[in-house]
């Protein structure tokens, strides 16, 4: 992101390795993302539907396990398929299936929900609610090389995502998307990145496939963590780019509408008292909040002169709007 956005939607294609095109390659179809591999699947529109995509995958998958996600929605057996469609399938193999039914648990060792309701009834107060079933980051994790010398642990960075994935739970659940994975974006080894920082700007994150996979910064220079509002603010950002790809009008006014649906769901707060309340997510209205946060957007020299006067059309239309 720069400054409150990312960089220009990072997105992966997802062609066959073939070398030459052929009558094939010609053909209608979608791409079907299978554990790395890429799958075409014929499509005649009008008449193809997911279901052929489960039936492409049958010789990998338990067909009771298979998720098909296109931008970042899930996509049911009925539903349509066009050329040209993306498509990431997750499932679980029948080797992986016959190996966990053939663990026996050890019961003298608590599972992580066991353990969270034992510390929360210490605490004496409630476990902290989970991700929706459905519509969530299916996996997250945190860059492998913190080992807690200068800086955080990895461990406490993965806590870190999985609290910023609970906390955006709703806004998941409203608007019915589930996204392949929640990843910490390495500050150091990521070529996004230091190119980024080489044209003046600082990446903050990015969405992979319009939902396939989304990364977040967690890390400053120093590898200490960014403020939590600031990775929320990301974070959303890039959960609109399941949606929309350019920084464009549409793109805001949906970062506008997820972040103020975000902050109506915090706490009630006493009415701004000064110029500098208006800006702190604390005190000021969502509303107020997320035109500042547009406004400063606007008038960010990292990115085009489109994208900032997209943010700025977007801001004054939502300072127009009544509360």
């Amino acid at each position: 992101a720069v400054g409150m956005a990312d960089a220009a939607p990072h997105a992966v294609d997802v062609t066959d390795a073939a070398p030459h095109a052929n009558m094939a390659d010609a053909a209608p179809h979608a791409t079907l993302s299978v554990a790395g591999e890429q799958r075409r699947v014929p499509v005649t529109p009008g008449v193809t539907t997911a279901a052929a995509l489960v039936e492409a995958v049958a010789d990998r998958y338990d067909a009771d396990s298979v998720k098909l996600l296109h931008r970042g929605k899930r996509l049911a057996p009925g539903d349509a398929l066009l050329p040209g469609m993306k498509v990431l399938c997750l499932g679980t193999t029948r080797d992986d299936r016959a190996k966990v039914a053939a663990i026996k648990s050890d019961p003298t060792l608590r599972g992580f929900e066991a353990e969270a309701a034992r510390e929360a009834t210490r605490r004496g107060g409630a476990a902290p609610p989970g991700q929706h079933a459905e519509y969530k980051f299916c996996r997250i994790k945190a860059v492998e090389r913190f080992d807690g010398r200068g800086g955080p642990h990895r461990y406490a960075a993965e806590a870190l995502l999985r609290s910023l994935a609970k906390e955006v739970s709703p806004i998941m659940v409203s608007h019915e998307w589930t996204v392949g994975a929640l990843i910490e974006m390495d500050p150091r080894d990521d070529r996004l990145l230091k190119k980024k920082e080489q044209d003046g700007g600082c990446l903050l994150g990015y969405n992979e496939n319009a939902g396939a996979r989304i990364y977040v910064r967690l890390r400053l220079d120093d590898a200490s963590f960014r403020e939590r509002d600031d990775l929320l603010k990301t974070l959303l950002h890039e959960l609109c780019h399941n949606v929309v790809g350019p920084h464009n009008a549409a793109f805001f006014a949906l970062y506008a509408s997820l972040r103020t649906e975000h902050l109506g769901r915090r706490a009630p707060a006493p009415a701004p008292s000064s110029l500098a309340d208006l800006s702190d997510p604390s005190r000021a209205s969502a509303r107020d909040v997320v035109v500042s946060e547009l406004a400063r957007e606007s008038a960010n020299g990292a990115i085009s002169g489109g994208e900032r006067m997209s943010a700025a059309v977007v801001a004054q239309a939502l300072a127009r709007a009544p509360e």
